[in-house]
């Protein structure tokens, strides 16, 4: 979970790797799926700005809350971000 965790990462910012924001969210799925906070925070970012997928604010919550409930803080900070725009929550 943690090396895929870091491969996302790696795909994100092109650390020695080509920058590429489709392979990085298939890297944080895998880590997000797994439990990993970090890669569902990140996932959420990705869905949020439509980074290597069609932006969905309704999937940047599901990811958001995922991440938050773990005690993630910027997970909860963002979460708290897209309740107050009410964007991607009912």
């Amino acid at each position: 979970m943690e090396a895929q965790f870091d491969l996302g990462l790696r795909y994100y910012f092109g650390f020695e790797v080509e920058k590429n924001f489709k392979q990085a969210v298939y890297w944080y799925e895998k880590a997000a799926n797994q439990g990993n906070a970090d890669a569902q925070f990140n996932l959420g970012l990705c869905y949020y700005n439509g980074e290597g997928v069609v932006k969905n604010y309704k999937q940047a919550v599901y990811w958001y809350e995922k991440a938050a409930n773990q005690g993630h803080a910027g997970a909860q900070f963002n979460l708290g971000v897209c309740y107050g725009l009410g964007q991607g929550v009912v």
